[in-house]
């Protein structure tokens, strides 16, 4: 009996970190559509994201629990890739990390960690590879794909009781990570790096 309570509780915070990492990916879709509607200037900035990605973060994280020395063993991580169509085989391709861990990137001044913006062009296979839906119907059109996921920080040992599980061994990455498509407002993007 005992074991089966605590398969059931952890089936439970199983399905309620994925559901949080799914509100914090509708968010960020929110936020970044509702940010720059009383500036002249729309374009986002690294800082922008940066606060975007804080923000979201809030419904599984608490004050700076997501920051080094990371408590609960994990960190959030988000990936944007923006994609305009220049014709109907060349996309313009924009991708970045916002992050609160990991080795290598560029700390700034809140706390968040980026890797460079990387820019290039794809070809209409290149993006059907990376998801069908980010495919654009006419020249000029845009998509947004963000990825929202939990990191294991190599800085701390990762356990499971950290996220409250008895029983389930849950691979962060590949269980606790959820995309979104948008098409994003004019002139949002690409971000002001």
């Amino acid at each position: 009996m005992i074991s089966l309570l605590f398969f059931v509780l952890d089936h439970y915070r199983f399905y309620e970190l994925k559901d949080k990492v799914k509100a914090s990916a509708y968010l960020i879709a929110s936020m970044i559509q509702q940010l720059a509607n009383t500036r002249t200037n729309k374009q986002l900035t690294k800082q922008d994201l940066n606060r975007i990605v804080y923000a979201s973060s809030f419904n599984f994280f608490h004050i700076n629990s997501m920051f080094n020395p990371w408590p609960f063993g994990v960190y959030i991580s988000v990936c944007f890739w923006h994609l305009k169509r220049e014709n109907s085989n060349n996309y313009k391709y924009h991708r970045w990390l916002c992050s609160t861990g990991g080795g290598g990137k560029t700390f700034s001044e809140n706390g968040m960690w980026n890797d460079p913006l990387t820019s290039q062009n794809k070809s209409l296979t290149d993006v059907q590879k990376l998801h069908p839906d980010l495919v654009c119907n006419t020249d000029g059109d845009e998509k947004l794909l963000i990825s929202v996921s939990y990191g294991i920080t190599n800085a701390t040992k990762f356990t499971k009781s950290k996220l409250g599980f008895f029983i389930l061994e849950p691979d962060c990455w590949r269980d606790f990570t959820y995309k979104i498509i948008i098409t994003p407002k004019p002139g949002l993007f690409p971000p002001s790096w």
